[in-house]
């Protein structure tokens, strides 16, 4: 088989397109790099590309040269040139024939745009423009393309269950991420934490088919924009605060408890940490140590308690009347406890009690969320930030969105 023919097959290019030259050629950089032309038979007819049109033997206008980049071949970087016929066709008139290697408009190949895609779900943009010699604006471009794609065959019908949660993005600009509690992926990611991000949300539910009226729960926190954007937008949905943030507030007023104490008792010193993860996650000796101080009566130690009473409540109540009895007894202590951080947190229960006793009929939680936001930090960090709004929703759907890239890419 002589080279022509090989990788004529190797492309799997189907007449009348065949490969007609491979060639080495030096590259501005002073390195080899493979060649590839590629043209079709002489006399060659192509169907119309306009959509809807049935003629399928258009005549040959004429060519334009064109190169794409191609996957590279071993350490070789690889470019395919075809002049890209253009047909005449009696109804439309000259129209131009999409080549079966590329997309019209993209200066690379399909094999190269899928294998990139899949590759920035694993590494920077940047990172992996560099490694291919290219700038990373030409990678984003059909990054892009190819993640709204998928989205766009995204379908929404019968969602029911939503958590909703805003993480940084760089500095004191924010993103709203909306997840399905029930498939536990991303639907929705866009910019800001007021109310107006649910409407953007509910927009963009809307175009896949999501009905806001069907929506019945919305696990978030205790602000107040998407209490409103709730109240706004999604009519019917009973809202639930995520447990893991009621119980971030009482970790919080644990630690100001702590910090006041530490002022004027020094056993406190550097234990921090003592007061604030769960006695599963401490070492027998930070064990024996915490005890021993939970003996010495220490304010510190009476708002553990609280907390720990708080997080008992969430782990072994069977129904929602013995969270509420034992959830109105826990905020009595803690406004008749002299510590103001734990009466500032009782009243802040106490705000938003209906909101946090739904749990206990219905036990979601922004779990899936919080994985989500660990990977989303993850990706900002390898990514040193993100300038461009765009390019993080986008790798944001690509990492934790279950998207069908295969559908778009093949």
């Amino acid at each position: 088989m002589d080279t022509s023919r090989l990788f004529t097959a190797a492309l799997q290019l189907r007449e009348p397109w065949k490969v007609e030259s491979v060639d080495f050629r030096d590259g501005d950089d002073g390195r080899q790099e493979l060649h590839i032309g590629i043209g079709f038979e002489e006399g060659s007819r192509f169907r119309c590309p306009e959509p809807g049109c049935r003629q399928d033997g258009c005549p040959v206008h004429d060519t334009r040269g064109r190169v794409w980049r191609h996957l590279n071949f071993f350490q070789y970087k690889a470019f395919i040139h075809a002049g890209v016929p253009r047909v005449t066709c009696p109804e439309h008139g000259v129209r131009t024939v999409p080549v079966p290697w590329a997309r019209p408009g993209s200066g690379f190949t399909l094999l190269f745009e899928a294998w990139a895609v899949e590759m920035a779900r694993h590494l920077p943009v940047s990172t992996l423009a560099e490694q291919v010699d290219e700038t990373d604006t030409r990678l984003w471009r059909f990054i892009a393309h190819y993640v709204g794609e998928a989205r766009d065959l995204e379908d929404y019908t019968g969602v029911e269950a939503i958590g909703i949660d805003e993480t940084s993005r760089k500095g004191h600009h924010y993103i709203t991420v909306v997840a399905d509690l029930v498939e536990h992926d991303v639907i929705n990611v866009t910019a800001g934490k007021d109310s107006s991000t649910v409407k953007r949300f509910v927009d963009d539910f809307t175009a896949h088919n999501g009905v806001p009226g069907y929506v019945r729960l919305v696990t978030c926190d205790m602000s107040l924009g998407f209490r409103k954007g709730i109240r706004g937008y999604l009519p019917n949905a009973e809202r639930i605060v995520d447990k893991f943030h009621v119980v971030k507030h009482a970790n919080e007023a644990v630690d100001k408890v702590r910090k006041a104490e530490g002022r004027s008792n020094g056993l406190l010193k550097r234990t921090k940490y003592l007061w604030l993860r769960n006695e599963s996650g401490l070492s027998e000796l930070q064990l024996e140590t915490k005890h021993a101080l939970m003996k010495q009566r220490l304010k510190t130690g009476r708002a553990c308690q609280m907390r720990e009473t708080l997080q008992d409540i969430y782990e072994t109540s069977r129904t929602p009347a013995e969270a509420w009895a034992r959830l109105h007894r826990l905020c009595s202590w803690m406004m008749h406890s002299r510590l103001e951080p734990m009466k500032d947190l009782a009243r802040m229960i106490r705000r938003h009690w209906n909101e946090i006793l739904a749990y206990f009929t219905h036990p979601y939680t922004n779990a899936v969320l919080e994985g989500v936001n660990s990977v989303i930090q993850n990706i900002k960090r390898r990514a040193r930030g993100f300038r461009n709004m765009d390019y993080f929703a986008t790798m944001v759907y690509l990492t934790c969105g279950k998207l069908d890239l295969k559908a778009v890419t093949a």
